[in-house]
């Protein structure tokens, strides 16, 4: 009996590592709530029934993993206002050539492209990564 419950136990967890493997491949992140959720259904499944586990830890870490998701949402929206509130303003930019030296450009935002969750500045119509900038001010008015 012992040996059917590892046996369980293994492909449960090779099913569990390949729905998370599937899931970082669709969405780019590391593991989602549905991930931590079936996660813990099958630790609760396949647990010693003489040696139950402590339901109280199962909620604690639900919790604190609601709350990191509800913060990376949070940091997600604030990268978008941040750059959408640049629309408009001067910045100086960074740029690598591909020779390895630094290039710098300057001018003024003219919009922001948000594919893909990742916020970029558009400059003279080339996009940006916002860890390019250097340099933010108020453009100067005419």
């Amino acid at each position: 009996m012992a040996i059917d419950s590892i046996n369980n136990y293994l492909s449960t967890a090779a099913t569990t590592s390949a729905t998370t493997a599937t899931s970082t491949k669709k969405t780019g992140t590391s593991m989602d709530m549905d991930d931590f959720l079936k996660l813990m259904v099958a630790q609760l499944q396949n647990q010693d029934m003489n040696n139950t586990a402590d339901t109280s830890q199962y909620t604690t870490q639900m919790a604190q993993f609601s709350m990191v998701q509800a913060l990376t949402e949070l940091n997600e929206m604030t990268k978008t206002v941040y750059s959408m509130s640049l629309i408009g303003k001067e910045i100086t930019l960074a740029e690598n050539a591909s020779d390895g030296s630094l290039h710098v450009v300057a001018g003024t935002v003219d919009g922001v492209n948000l594919y893909n969750g990742d916020a970029q500045v558009i400059v003279n119509g080339v996009s940006y990564p916002m860890s390019s900038i250097m340099e933010v001010a108020q453009a100067k008015s005419e």
